[in-house]
């Protein structure tokens, strides 16, 4: 029998449910299954503000996480893709180059900080984009004088947890937050009161309602024509999705997203299923998608069952998602838990303090351990609003562009 080639591209959290929820419950073998990344190790992407202030995280080797499991795992660059004839071109880390056939494809590479419409970003600022973007930001943090300037911009999730982070890490430096809004604006009244305290226990200095305009060495430019001076900038604004979509040619949005419908097909190709940061519904399935791992392991899963359905036979089911809560870690003491409606609004009721932070860092965990429980039990790994809509009931209304977070 001759077996149907799926191949992963992107060893994140999305691409990797999809790797262990399909080889785990394709029990008939029908695929073969491999996956692709750059790198042999998995980043936990939602602790990169901590590997930013020198916290030693450990380390979970993407083999060890796929396990005896049926997936072939190969370590490099995808620079590539051949919708026609269905193959993937990888770089190899011993500089060779890899041609990868398949019969379904599942993109999942992720998304990147958006820093390219800004003059002056990418040469004089930082990021926790990647480990080793954090990693770079970690080295310099330890070399600054004590008393020098930190400005992290982005009022988003991402900015407030490296703010917090490096002030709690460092109370030593000047460490300020600029935003084009206000910080925490989706956050409840109470929310926002204890971010604000937290921020006034770290000593943290905010510009609110300050649009950045360029980056200068030393010297944020907003769009009033303010200077903000620093030592150290860190970009924690807005993300958009790896460029390699756009550039083979399948249907993007704005931020670089394939356009998928509600079965996660890119809309043009239908056999590429797309899943994580990458995607971006034309139909909202029961929420607006932001950029996280709370939605990507969702996805991943849901293309993973909809592969086996292929492979038995059986009808995809659409992918359907509600929220229940956003989790902010503001330094290692204190956390902030927002309960939110399955619409992602918020609730007046929170969780903070230590409470706060305990519940974040459970749910850090949560991400790692569910995918080896998804590796040991397959079929394990579920989330808020699965299985609401049924495979031929009507879909919700069209979405312009899904929400981002940042």
């Amino acid at each position: 029998m001759n077996k149907t080639q799926i191949v992963i591209i992107g060893g994140g959290y999305a691409g990797v449910i999809t790797a262990l929820r399909l080889a785990g419950k394709d029990r008939g073998k029908r695929a073969d299954v491999t996956l692709i990344n750059a790198v042999d190790t998995f980043t936990q992407r939602i602790r990169l503000h901590q590997l930013a202030t020198d916290q030693p995280l450990r380390q979970y080797p993407i083999p060890r996480l796929l396990g005896k499991r049926n997936v072939n795992f190969v370590q490099g660059w995808v620079t590539d893709i051949s919708l026609d004839q269905h193959t993937v071109q990888v770089n190899l880390p011993d500089g060779a180059a890899r041609t990868v056939p398949y019969d379904k494809l599942v993109y999942a590479l992720g998304s990147i900080p958006a820093t390219v419409n800004i003059p002056g970003v990418a040469e004089h600022t930082y990021s926790v984009g990647s480990r080793e973007e954090a990693a770079a930001l970690r080295q310099r943090l330890q070399q600054v004088e004590p008393g020098s300037r930190v400005v992290v911009v982005g009022g988003g999730l991402t900015g407030i947890e490296t703010v917090t982070e490096i002030a709690e890490a460092y109370p030593q430096l000047q460490v300020h937050l600029v935003t084009a809004g206000a910080v925490g604006e989706k956050l409840s009244r109470h929310g926002r009161n204890y971010l604000m305290k937290v921020f006034e226990m770290l000593r943290i200095g905010v510009y609110e309602q300050t649009r950045v305009q360029a980056v200068e060495d030393g010297a944020l430019v907003t769009a009033d024509g303010q200077r903000i001076a620093f030592d150290v900038a860190v970009w924690g604004g807005s993300f958009v999705a790896a460029p390699l979509a756009r550039a083979v040619g399948l249907p993007v949005n704005a931020r670089g997203q394939i356009l998928v419908d509600p079965y996660l097909h890119a809309i043009s190709h239908p056999d590429v299923y797309v899943a994580g940061d990458a995607a971006a519904f034309v139909t909202q399935p029961g929420a607006p998608i932001r950029m996280a791992c709370a939605t990507a392991m969702p996805m991943g899963t849901q293309v993973g069952d909809n592969l086996l359905a292929v492979l038995n036979d059986q009808p995809q089911q659409r992918f359907h998602f509600n929220y229940f809560l956003q989790c902010i870690s503001l330094g290692r003491d204190r956390g902030l838990v927002q309960f939110v409606r399955p619409d992602d609004t918020a609730l007046e009721r929170t969780l903070t303090g230590s409470t706060g932070a305990l519940v974040k860092e459970l749910i850090c965990q949560f991400t790692v351990r569910s995918m080896q429980l998804e590796r040991m039990l397959p079929g394990t790994y579920t989330w808020p609003g699965k299985g609401k809509i049924p495979v031929d009931a009507p879909h919700n209304q069209p979405v312009s562009e899904p929400v981002q977070h940042i």
